[in-house]
């Protein structure tokens, strides 16, 4: 008997670091979190929830420090949130040891400053397939190189220096399992990136996407990504 087509793929958690200082653009974040700042005509954090909505995820954590009381009045239509704020600086991994609690056992992880509209179904069924504990969204389609991948896997990762053997780009859309946080996790300052990729050398899976992304953060990037939405924009 014909039972219809399958139900529709459950998506995790979404968790959104939004505590960075945003030094790099100046005078912008003196007064307002990078993630709260207006990207054509409403915060780089609407962008980012919009699309996390259209991919069906229905809530999400979002991790916030610097100037974290501008969030106390936000609120979106479609995806129902909670906020966890840093008590000083942490970094990007203290940002999350610090919300371990509200943590879901999977949760798709994305930075506060990018737009990185690829389709979640992919990445979270091949995450899911593999059975891994991480799985890294790669562009090869970037002006700059911060990884090694090959046969699926994440080998090598250098946020600082561009290898001449690396070939792909991180694009800052992950799906990660508790696991590794409850596993590096530690009190203080600390970065998930510098921490955590090199201890899971070639056991990260690795998504290719060349999806273009946009990353805010310093004054001319704010500029492409502001024009890129406002082309899309016009294009619907």
């Amino acid at each position: 008997m014909d039972q219809g087509p399958s139900p529709p793929v459950e998506m995790p958690q979404v968790v959104i670091l939004a505590g960075g200082l945003g030094t790099r653009l100046g005078a912008i974040t003196q007064h307002i979190p990078k993630s709260l700042v207006e990207v054509d005509d409403k915060p780089m954090i609407d962008h980012i929830l919009d699309w996390i909505s259209l991919q069906g995820c229905d809530r999400a954590l979002i991790l916030t420090g610097h100037l974290g009381d501008k969030f106390d009045q936000y609120t979106h239509d479609s995806v129902d949130l909670t906020f966890v704020r840093e008590p000083v600086p942490l970094g990007t991994g203290g940002a999350l040891w610090n919300a371990v609690d509200f943590l879901e056992p999977e949760f798709i992880l994305l930075w506060g400053d990018d737009f990185h509209p690829i389709n979640y179904h992919n990445l979270v069924d091949l995450h899911r397939q593999d059975g891994n504990l991480m799985t890294m969204t790669v562009t090869e389609s970037h002006d700059s190189m911060n990884l090694l991948h090959a046969n699926g896997r994440v080998h090598k990762y250098n946020k600082r220096n561009n290898n001449s053997e690396f070939n792909g780009y991180e694009a800052g859309t992950s799906v990660v399992s508790k696991r590794i946080v409850l596993l590096f996790g530690r009190d203080g300052k600390w970065s998930w990136e510098e921490t955590v990729y090199p201890k899971l050398s070639g056991k990260i899976g690795a998504h290719v996407d060349n999806t273009k992304f946009w990353d805010m953060g310093t004054p001319e990037r704010l500029t492409k990504l502001t024009e890129f939405l406002k082309l899309e924009r016009f294009r619907t």
